[in-house]
């Protein structure tokens, strides 16, 4: 019997096609530059399967779209469901031009492999729905894909050791590690790891996401499990401005935070 197509997401396929065809590429050709397989792709071309984002990343590469197949997709997700907290933070960061990010006990969201955000969704909110989980887990890729540091955003990012130490499978947070080192490579991208054992508790605020317009007013957002929070009040934003300032002094220089990632990645 056949497989009944996902109407939301026949348009998206289409286009994978024509793509994978104009380049004069068979699915096995695909199959072998992405590491997914040739039925699978197929089925993401027909629309019998919903693509992850590590699928439609690894499409992206291979037929070097240069992120617009990541914007595509992203807004498949974006007109299926779109919750009001995507909504206002979307919208804030897709206008940055400055973004610092910083999360004590987990790789931040925008960063999460899909296998990654689903294991801290599942685990974090007992009793979620799997639709919900995988409603966050796409928004998160798709949110990413949004963020074009070729058009000159900034990306500043600190992350603890402790979040990349968690007690999560190898082979979730080897894939995970690999992601991060990517990131880092990017021009307008920073990672820094902040060290256990530090002298200074500033860590101890929480996550946040600091996100600067082109006016230069911040905004400060707060992650949550499956959702987050905006606020701008401006002593608010001023205290985590220190606070950011201080785990950018404490962490390890980007290029040692590299050197880092990948020795964790090594280990494991």
């Amino acid at each position: 019997m056949d497989e009944p197509r996902k109407s939301e997401w026949v348009r998206f396929g289409q286009r994978v096609k024509r793509l994978r065809k104009q380049q004069g590429l068979s699915l096995n050709e695909v199959a072998k530059g992405t590491g997914w397989s040739a039925s699978y792709l197929g089925k993401i071309e027909n629309a019998t399967r919903t693509p992850n984002g590590d699928v439609v990343t690894a499409l992206d590469r291979a037929l070097r779209t240069n992120g617009a197949l990541l914007r595509d997709w992203g807004d498949v997700l974006k007109a299926k469901a779109e919750p009001k907290w995507y909504r206002q933070s979307r919208d804030y960061d897709k206008r940055a031009s400055e973004i610092r990010i910083f999360h004590p006990l987990v790789v931040p969201g925008f960063f999460q492999t899909s296998d990654y955000a689903r294991l801290l969704i599942s685990q974090a909110v007992p009793g979620v729905s799997e639709e919900r989980i995988q409603n966050v887990v796409d928004t998160r890729a798709s949110w990413r894909a949004d963020l074009n540091t070729d058009a000159g955003l900034i990306l500043n990012v600190v992350l603890t050791e402790l979040a990349l130490t968690q007690p999560i499978s190898p082979e979730i947070m080897r894939a995970q590690l690999d992601r991060l080192t990517r990131e880092s490579e990017e021009v307008n991208v920073t990672v820094q790891v902040l060290q256990t054992g530090v002298p200074d508790l500033a860590w101890l605020r929480g996550a946040f996401r600091l996100i600067y317009g082109e006016d230069g007013q911040p905004v400060l957002c707060v992650e949550q499990a499956v959702g987050e929070s905006l606020t701008d009040d401006a002593r608010e934003i001023r205290d985590l401005e220190a606070v950011f300032s201080k785990l950018q002094a404490w962490a390890l220089p980007p290029d040692a935070s590299v050197r880092k990632l990948k020795e964790m990645r090594q280990a494991l």
